[in-house]
């Protein structure tokens, strides 16, 4: 299932891309619509390029036809982003703990200006999300991007608050 997400959000462009490269702005995060981030697995910078990789995990509850073919307690999946700050975009690839023949996602976030000057940008996500099970799997990827919309949105909504700092 492809999907496309645009939040605007009131940081430069420079500098929301930047969060996503920074551990910081995982670490510590509330749980969002089920889904919580459990550690920053790693993190390396190399110029203008950062690669970094988060572990998450979706915590809510499930219908029986899923249950049936996953245990909800292995719901867990390590986002993998490559931040690439001179381009103002990443690339993403999630790499489930367990499952990983049932579950393939990937995509790009674009980091545009915004309508509302210096201070503003425009978060475009963008990817393909595949649930690799008989008929149920269709039904499950619209579950998921459903989320998937929701959390992007606070995560970028909360961007500005991480640029203030503490």
């Amino acid at each position: 299932m492809h999907f496309t997400v645009s939040q605007n959000a009131n940081v430069a462009p420079e500098v929301a891309v930047a969060a996503y490269g920074n551990p910081a702005f995982y670490e510590g995060r509330p749980t969002r619509d089920n889904i919580s981030v459990i550690e920053v697995v790693s993190h390396e910078e190399t110029g203008a390029r950062v690669l970094i990789q988060v572990r998450f995990k979706f915590g809510g509850s499930i219908s029986g036809a899923v249950r049936a073919v996953i245990d909800p307690d292995k719901m867990s999946w390590i986002t993998k982003t490559e931040v690439h700050l001179d381009e103002l975009a990443t690339t993403f690839e999630v790499l489930p703990d367990h499952y990983p023949d049932r579950l393939t996602s990937n995509g790009h976030f674009l980091f545009a200006p915004g309508a509302s000057g210096a201070d503003s940008c425009v978060v475009t996500v963008e990817g393909d999300l595949k649930v690799h099970v008989p008929l149920v799997g269709r039904t499950v990827e619209r579950v998921i991007v459903s989320g998937l919309r929701s959390y992007i949105s606070e995560e970028v909504s909360g961007l500005a608050d991480f640029a203030a700092g503490p």
